[in-house]
């Protein structure tokens, strides 16, 4: 144990959960995907691509291929005639839902509206 009673080792292994999630959420498009599943609920891919004003194609299918691997959307291909595909988020995705809220909130009060982000 180190001076302030916390393990090395639980530090590390907190560390870790911390760079996983931010894994998540530290690419450009995925909380505004999930936002934007939060809002819409389960949508098709072009509907989707719609409401994300400047995602190629590409870039979303990557991005929710990322998210579906980690649990936070699912896909759901509806057997219809055509055949289509339609994303959710799971209960993880939802539970994410207050954190991107909180996300939204702080850079209301600390970031400058006229930057634009990188």
């Amino acid at each position: 144990m180190d001076s302030d009673g916390e393990g090395v080792g639980r530090r590390a292994g907190e560390r870790q959960q911390l760079r996983r999630a931010t894994a998540i959420l530290g690419k450009k498009w995925h909380p505004i995907l999930i936002h934007t599943l939060q809002r819409e609920g389960p949508i098709g891919f072009n509907d989707l691509k719609a409401c994300v004003e400047g995602i190629s194609d590409k870039v979303l299918s990557e991005s929710l291929d990322d998210l579906e691997a980690a649990g936070v959307v699912s896909r759901d291909v509806i057997d219809a005639k055509p055949v289509r595909v339609e994303y959710a988020l799971t209960d993880a995705g939802t539970d994410l839902g207050p954190v991107i809220d909180e996300l939204w909130e702080w850079s209301q009060q600390y970031l400058p509206e006229n930057e634009a982000p990188s």
